[in-house]
């Protein structure tokens, strides 16, 4: 039976088993991570992906991180966790990578103080629940919509799970990314580097690409204090996935050249 999945140029990712399919959003948020985040910690570099569904932001922060860098992924979804870990197996970078059915709550209660040098996120984003019997539409909604886990509740467990200098990388409708963000800034989490995306020129945003960094604890102000938190503004660049002869843009192409095996 011929597999069902996408080809990238030094792996495969199976997706059959997954509600939501290998899609644009985490492509671009995969190849968007910078691995020099990592570089300031010495030792055994912890990474975590939220909602890995199939595994592809795992394996891709694999292929571009060092042999010192081991990243779980988990998912509350068991069919999800048995398509990861089979992407992840037959990956060439199988001994760095490994999954786990679990909820993030559950996974912060029972991660034993662990943290995190760099965590990823294509969570979900739709907040009204569709009602259904069918149970792969069921899933999709599961993985689509924030009736499972809300943006909250995702933060919340990221603030517990980042180490001090680490990196929150996630990708969000651009409908939704300013209450994210001001949601996270509420936690300590400071914007650092936003990525506005366009499908064509003159169209209206579509995405946002976002990371985070937990704001240095020796510029938060005690809790009465009315003092300014330090801090640098954000870096903040667009990209347009298409020219308006819908082809792919040199943008595009330069981001993802090094997974998309037609670039």
């Amino acid at each position: 039976m011929k597999r069902q999945g996408f080809q990238f140029k030094q792996f495969f990712i199976e997706h059959q088993d997954c509600a939501m399919k290998v899609g644009t959003d985490s492509i671009m948020l995969g190849s968007w991570v910078k691995v020099c985040d990592l570089a300031n910690a010495s030792g055994v570099q912890k990474c975590l992906d939220i909602g890995t569904g199939s595994g592809l932001l795992a394996v891709m922060l694999a292929q571009k991180s060092n042999e010192q860098t081991h990243i779980s992924g988990i998912d509350i979804d068991k069919d999800a966790i048995g398509q990861a870990k089979r992407n992840m197996a037959s990956s060439p970078w199988s001994h760095r990578l490994d999954a786990q059915q679990a909820s993030v709550q559950s996974f912060t209660q029972n991660s034993d103080n662990q943290k995190f040098a760099l965590i990823i996120s294509n969570p979900p984003y739709f907040n009204s629940p569709t009602l259904t019997d069918e149970k792969h539409a069921k899933k999709r909604v599961t993985a689509r919509q924030t009736s499972e886990l809300t943006h909250q509740t995702l933060l919340n467990n990221v603030v517990q799970l980042l180490a001090p200098s680490g990196v929150f990388y996630c990708v969000l409708p651009s409908d939704v990314s300013q209450a994210f963000i001001d949601f996270a800034d509420s936690l300590g989490l400071n914007l650092i580097k936003q990525l506005t995306v366009f499908s064509k020129p003159n169209t209206s945003a579509l995405r946002e690409l976002l990371a985070f960094r937990i704001n240095d604890p020796s510029c938060v102000p005690a809790p009465l204090s009315r003092a300014p938190i330090s801090r640098e503004p954000p870096t903040h660049s667009t990209l347009t996935i298409y020219t308006q002869s819908h082809q792919y843009s040199d943008q595009y192409i330069a981001l993802c050249k090094d997974y998309y095996l037609k670039f």
